[in-house]
């Protein structure tokens, strides 16, 4: 089982459940300590990932407030919304009294106002693989519904260590190099201490911008074509979506490896860098990339 990590709580008598009144305490991923008094039954999530792991846990009958934002399921966009992701709503939360609120980093602000108001607030801030697969026994604890987070958690673990156990043997320089783009103006792709980067690893490939000194670098196309991926994978959206032989057809890139053997892919930008249970459908897909051969499109 994976472990949740307890920085910042080590004195605390963390997730023991209280036999009189089923109050539990539990740590979250910022080191806060909070009290859940009973069994949470108004629940409002402040992001996408937090609102798709409670659907997976299939409590979408408690959800009562999402984002703008929130997506996925389907059934997600008609819930009532309390504003954007980055600023939502405080005043909306309140007023649909939850018992629970889900929230990340970015909502510092909401839950210290939250927090003086006595509405118990989990904040969730995974990294990478391991700490989503602990977001979502974080929220199995704090909702009650800890064994089907367990029976998640464990389903997507065997997911990810059939992946590992394939590419596990491969040496370091028989790994191709991946080109992930993020963005096509500036030409901004994923470093270390992101979701995408580790996805690669994990799948068997390396990533060209992992000596990286920031998350989200910015390369110039001379840059791209120096580092010569043999694998490109694009997520792009909005009005600067471009499309397979878009990218192919760049000016220069003639003699990447990735352009001359027909290596350019598109994945969805949800399953690759959103903290949810699809993110092993990223790895999955990622995995399936790498492993073809060159010019094989199916």
């Amino acid at each position: 089982m994976i472990t949740i990590s307890m920085t910042g709580c080590r004195n605390a008598k963390n997730n023991e459940k209280a036999v009189q009144d089923k109050a539990i305490k539990i740590c979250d991923q910022m080191g806060r300590e909070i009290s859940i008094e009973k069994t949470p039954e108004r629940i409002v999530s402040l992001s996408p990932s937090n609102t798709e792991i409670l659907f997976a846990l299939g409590l979408e009958n408690k959800v009562v407030g999402v984002t703008n934002y929130c997506d996925h399921p389907e059934e997600a966009k008609r819930k009532e919304k309390i504003g954007n992701f980055a600023e939502p709503n405080l005043e909306k939360i309140v007023s649909l009294e939850p018992d629970l609120v889900l929230a990340t980093s970015m909502h510092e602000k909401q839950v210290t106002q939250l927090d003086k108001l006595g509405i118990p607030t989990l904040v969730l801030e995974p990294k990478g693989m391991s700490d989503m697969l602990s977001s979502i026994e974080l929220i199995g604890k704090a909702t009650g519904s800890e064994d089907k987070a367990l029976s998640l958690v464990t389903s997507l673990k065997e997911r990810i260590d059939t992946i590992e156990e394939k590419v596990k043997d491969i040496p370091e320089d028989k790994k191709p190099l991946v080109y992930y783009e993020l963005w096509p103006t500036p030409i901004t792709t994923t470093g270390p201490g992101t979701f995408v980067d580790d996805l690669i690893n994990r799948a068997g490939g390396r990533n060209i911008a992992a000596d990286a000194k920031k998350a989200y670098p910015e390369y110039s196309q001379e840059v791209i074509i120096k580092r010569n991926p043999d694998i490109i994978i694009f997520s792009h959206h909005g009005a600067s979506q471009q499309s397979e032989e878009d990218i192919k057809a760049r000016k220069g890139w003639e003699s990447v490896n990735a352009i001359k053997n027909d290596k350019v892919f598109y994945v969805n930008e949800n399953i690759v860098q959103r903290p949810t249970p699809r993110l092993v459908d990223g790895l999955e897909a990622i995995y399936d990339i790498i492993s073809k051969k060159s010019g094989d499109k199916k």
